[in-house]
């Protein structure tokens, strides 16, 4: 009986996402009233309204870190847009081969992973899409390969959501990137496949297998070595901009198309569309790997709750150094005042939302923890499953990333619950906090908003059942390599 109560407010994110149909921001407020009410009318999860208000606050607190970054990234990406930045850099992929599927490579493993790490928020994918079917994809086809480019999730808005599950359960973050990183190596180089395999079938795998593994085990190797050695929020854009600058390289040595040069007059040189995103890495490069730097930008305008263990400073956060480069963007580019305040309002339209279902999904499982409902759940879950708890592990975060849309949304939802299962049962926690965060992120591709946007775009709104099928076939395969990945460490661990 208590397990089923403790297990109420996750299903009330269920019910209002899939039965009533509710968004994903009235679904998490909904979740929070109702999860606020078990704690306090059930004897046995009751909390105070001290105890509500000040999970509610740390919330609000965990959130802010993922939205300062987010909304700073979101206004770059509008401005940089409205100037044509994007199109630009779009453009000279496009224009510097006839091979399609080393066009396809590099938007997928290149520029989409590129927008979705400096942006977050799913935009790559709106982004990269109509250029596939530009390039001549037929929608489906453009769709699932828009779709299967969002593979850096776990640096999307420079590692927002993987920076929120470190924060969750105290893990360090350089430890929660490189595990992360590791995890996911395997599911790069299916993903790549799977594109290549939807862009030109068995006979592209065939002949450009020398291509998917190049591309497959640079994009793996680098954001590795970036993790562990650089700075986890960077990792996803210096991957993505090796893997775009060997994609330049590789379309060197084939043929340039002689046609369709209508756009190449209004493009922006490749290097000025991309300074952007060059003065955002040297920035956060600088405050990380230089020493008194790093102190200093750590000890200045630092916000302390010690009450709530919180802290984050304020100037050393990506959010201020995306901020920074916005700022020489519309200097920099002179853009007028007019587009700046219409990139503002796009960004708040988009942020807002963002903001508060975070901090409903994150309020909720600061309430459930704070109640016992986590443990009932984790005890429960334990002794059903055992030590084959792992297997499930993943698919427990894609579920989250599926109806969230957002790995950050699933880690508050499900990080404590697993890493508490794990404890109980003997696996090593953090192998289990980093299949949550990568289950959660590579399910999102799935999420039936980000499936319906895809139908939407691409004027195809009758085969969304067909593409919502396809999709989460694709990402049942990455969510599997991720079992058996846990599975390989687990034993030798």
């Amino acid at each position: 009986m208590y397990f089923f109560i403790a297990l109420l407010p996750l299903l009330a994110v269920i019910i209002f996402l899939f039965f009533l149909k509710q968004t994903t921001l009235r679904a998490g407020v909904f979740s929070f009233l109702f999860t606020m009410i078990i704690t306090w009318l059930v004897p046995n999860f009751h909390l105070t309204a001290d105890q509500i208000m000040l999970s509610s606050l740390k919330g609000v607190l965990i959130s802010f870190i993922a939205a300062y970054i987010l909304f700073f990234g979101i206004f770059l990406f509008h401005l940089m847009n409205n100037i044509g930045a994007i199109q630009s850099i779009a453009t000279s992929i496009s224009h510097a081969t006839n091979d399609r599927i080393l066009q396809v490579l590099t938007l997928v493993v290149g520029l989409s992973p590129l927008l979705e790490s400096t942006s977050g928020f799913g935009i790559a994918f709106m982004m990269v899409t109509p250029i596939f079917m530009a390039l001549g994809f037929d929608p489906m086809k453009s769709v699932l390969l828009g779709l299967i480019s969002l593979l850096a999730v776990p640096w999307g808005a420079l590692a927002t959501g993987t920076v929120i599950g470190a924060e969750l359960i105290s893990v360090p973050l350089q430890a929660f990137g490189i595990g992360s990183a590791l995890l996911s190596i395997p599911v790069f180089i299916y993903i790549i496949v799977v594109a290549v395999f939807i862009a030109g079938g068995k006979i592209a795998i065939k002949t450009k297998w020398k291509e998917i593994l190049l591309f497959s085990f640079s994009f793996s190797i680098c954001i590795t070595f970036f993790n562990a050695f650089v700075s986890v929020e960077l990792a996803g854009v210096l991957s993505s901009f090796i893997t775009t600058g060997l994609g330049f390289v590789l379309m060197k040595g084939t043929l340039k198309k002689p046609t369709d040069k209508s756009n190449i007059g209004n493009a922006l040189p490749l290097i000025k569309a991309i300074s952007p995103y060059i003065i955002l890495t040297a920035f956060i490069f600088i405050t990380r790997l230089w020493t008194p730097i790093k102190d200093f930008f750590m000890s200045f305008g630092v916000i302390r709750f010690p009450s709530l263990s919180f802290t984050m400073a304020l100037f050393y956060s990506p959010g201020f150094w995306l901020l920074i480069t916005s700022i020489i963007t519309i200097v920099l580019f002179k853009i007028s005042k007019q587009i700046v305040i219409e990139s503002m309002k796009k960004t708040v339209v988009q942020w807002v939302p963002f903001m508060i279902s975070t901090t409903a999904f994150i309020g909720i499982s600061e309430m459930m923890s704070e109640a016992g409902m986590t443990a009932i759940l984790a005890n429960v879950t334990g002794a059903a499953f055992g030590t084959a708890f792992f297997f499930i592990s993943p698919f427990i975060g894609g579920i989250g990333g599926f109806l969230t849309s957002s790995s950050t949304g699933s880690n508050a939802m499900f990080i404590k619950l697993q890493t508490e299962t794990a404890i109980r049962v003997g696996i090593p926690p953090e192998i289990i906090s980093y299949g949550q965060n990568v289950g959660a992120s590579h399910a999102t591709m799935a999420s039936p908003a980000r499936v319906a946007l895809g139908v939407s775009i691409c004027g195809i709104p009758s085969k969304e059942h067909i593409l919502l099928r396809k999709i989460l076939l694709i990402v049942a395969g990455a969510l599997l390599i991720v079992a058996f990945m846990m599975l390989g460490w687990i034993i030798i661990s």
